[in-house]
């Protein structure tokens, strides 16, 4: 009884929060680079479509605004939002602590999981012991090939950089190397749903005792907007909370891609 009381003083506190924010928050103009999916991408239709579109609307309706989304080239994204080209940047944008020095962020949506990729045959995890001799593939600059050199290589794995995760699926179809190592929904849509994909598999669990791999994504917001972080930060809770963002997930992602954070 006493949970469900909270439960309805919380609601009803959010109700009325939700109701002061919509007062203030007319239009939101949301900023995303439409070119990543299933995260923020264009339909054939010509709509933006995407995990993250679906929270930006979601949001929007919450707080009673109409949502216009802008298409921004990524390293765009940053230096628009201090300009006041528009209120929010929402694209698959990692809250890292050098871009906390310039803007503010959300409070975290999302983290998207680290998997291995191998052959359906090998039943290989994210480990030392079941990497040790294997050839494994990742991206330059990426988090995952750092992790990998500093946590792997040193311990006889073999971590092989290519340009783009393109070529190194090219490389695991053909058997040159045993493993890829990647945010699983590239390795969904940029490997496993192709053709060449068919015998691979995610394998293993998601890596969690790393920071630089378990960094959160989240909105990004002008740096002093504090009502507009506020209200967002408040509806994103919610939208945890009562399960939302949890079912939009589910549309977009196979279980196991992206980890949500608590909702408490």
């Amino acid at each position: 009884m006493k949970k469900t009381l909270r439960q309805l003083t919380t609601a009803a506190l959010f109700a009325a929060a939700s109701l002061a924010h919509a007062s203030e928050f007319k239009e939101l103009r949301i900023a995303t680079e439409a070119g990543y999916p299933p995260f923020e991408y264009i339909a054939p239709s010509g709509d933006l479509q995407g995990f993250n579109i679906d929270i930006g609307n979601e949001i929007c309706k919450r707080l009673e605004a109409k949502c216009v989304w802008i298409d921004q080239s990524f390293d765009g994204l940053i230096p628009g939002l201090q300009a006041r080209k528009f209120d929010l940047a929402n694209s698959t944008m990692t809250a890292t602590d050098a871009r906390r020095k310039v803007i503010d962020f959300s409070v975290p949506m999302y983290v998207v999981a680290s998997r291995l990729v191998a052959h359906k045959d090998k039943a290989l995890e994210p480990t030392v012991e079941s990497l040790k001799g294997r050839r494994v593939a990742v991206q330059q600059g990426t988090t995952m090939e750092s992790y990998a050199r500093k946590e792997w290589a040193p311990h006889g794995v073999q971590v092989i950089s290519y340009p783009s995760y393109t070529n190194a699926f090219t490389d695991l179809a053909a058997g040159r190397v045993d493993a890829s190592f990647q945010e699983a929904p590239n390795a969904v849509d940029g490997f496993l749903q192709k053709p060449e994909g068919a015998d691979f598999a995610l394998t293993g669990g998601t890596v969690k005792d790393s920071a630089i791999l378990n960094e959160p994504i989240a909105i990004g917001i002008r740096k002093g907007n504090k009502k507009l972080k506020a209200a967002v930060d408040q509806t994103i809770q919610a939208m945890l909370e009562d399960g939302t963002i949890q079912s939009f997930s589910e549309k977009y992602f196979e279980p196991n891609t992206i980890e949500l954070p608590s909702s408490h």
